[in-house]
Formats: C-alpha cells, sequence, structure tokens
C-alpha cells in the first residue's frame, strides 16, 4: 500500500515511512535495548541502515501493510512508527503495532494519539471492522495506550512468546468499527 497523506494529532502528525526517514537517530534509538525490550523481533541482530531501510522498501510495496512515522515537536521530529499489518480483506481484519523510539517522547501520550489516529483511518479508509493488538503482560505503558485508544482487553494468550529468554503472557487488545 502506498498511501500518500498526512494525519494529523494534536500534538504531531503521521505520514507513510520513506527509507529517506531512516536516520542514525532513528536505528539508535530501535537498537537500544530500553526501546526495543518489548518488540518481537530477534534482538540479537542489530539493524542497520540497510535493514531498516530494507524493511521499508518491502513495507511499502506490500498490499497488507502500512507503516506510518510518527512526527513530533518544533521542528517536528520522527519519534517513533505505528504499522497496521496483516490486513486481510475478506474478514475486513488487521493488526497493529507501535514503538516510540525516542525516549524523550515517552509519556507525552504520543503512542495513544498514533494508534487511535491510525485505527480510525483504518476504519474509515480500508473499511475494517476490527483491528487486534498484543502487548507483553509486562508492557503496562504499552497496554495501557491501546485502552486509552479504545481498544479492548479481550483475551490473554500464555506461553506463545518468550520475553527475556521465558514463556511470556500476551495481551491481546482490538478495536471495533462501530
Amino acid at each position: 500500500m502506498k498511501p500518500e497523506l498526512i494525519l494529523s494529532f494534536e500534538s504531531g502528525f503521521l505520514r507513510p515511512l520513506g527509507i529517506e526517514d531512516i536516520s542514525e537517530n532513528y536505528l539508535s534509538g530501535i537498537n537500544d535495548p530500553a526501546v526495543n525490550r518489548y518488540l518481537v523481533t530477534d534482538k540479537s541482530r542489530k539493524q542497520t541502515m540497510d535493514s531498516q531501510q530494507n524493511f521499508v522498501s518491502l513495507i511499502k510495496e506490500s498490499e497488507d501493510a502500512v507503516l506510518f512515522g510518527i512526527w513530533h515537536g518544533e521542528p517536528p521530529s520522527l519519534v517513533g512508527t505505528v504499522r497496521i499489518h496483516h490486513i486481510e480483506h475478506t474478514h475486513l481484519t488487521a493488526h497493529l503495532g507501535i514503538c516510540i523510539f525516542d525516549k524523550k517522547a515517552w509519556g507525552k501520550g504520543l503512542g495513544s494519539a498514533a494508534i487511535s489516529v491510525v485505527t480510525q483511518w483504518s476504519f474509515d479508509q480500508l473499511g475494517l471492522r476490527w483491528i487486534e493488538a498484543g502487548t507483553y503482560s509486562q508492557n503496562i505503558a504499552s497496554r495501557n495506550s491501546f485502552i486509552k485508544a479504545g481498544y479492548e482487553w479481550i483475551a490473554d494468550i500464555s506461553g506463545k512468546y518468550l520475553f527475556e529468554g521465558e514463556p511470556a503472557k500476551i495481551n491481546i487488545l482490538a478495536a471495533r468499527n462501530p
């Protein structure tokens, strides 16, 4: 998907991420153990300019995902990403994930604002009826961001993913298109 758009919220905006947006600040954030602690990725491999540019390129060409950058501040700087992915057109469902990689932007409500804006855009523009997210149960801030954005905590799944080497409980949250 290649939407050319800007989604605004009170303290910033979202726009589809391009490879030109990948910077050293982006990489240092995404490689920071405090930032990537709750990401479901291989943390043993350091992310590089090439690996992230390849990831962004794949998403940009995908028919079932959109990766938005989250911009905040004056002048606006890239502080995170939010991705709607696994868009399923038969059942009108998708998954949503978010990462605020600039720690100076933590605790400012950007996560819930970005989640809310992308969710509404997905309902309105993509016609989705169900968007699902999962958070490690230890990631209370993320879970609360989804709840603040209107998601409902619908289930827990134990043992599917490993967190710091141990089977973990995942909280499943969902937003339903009214």
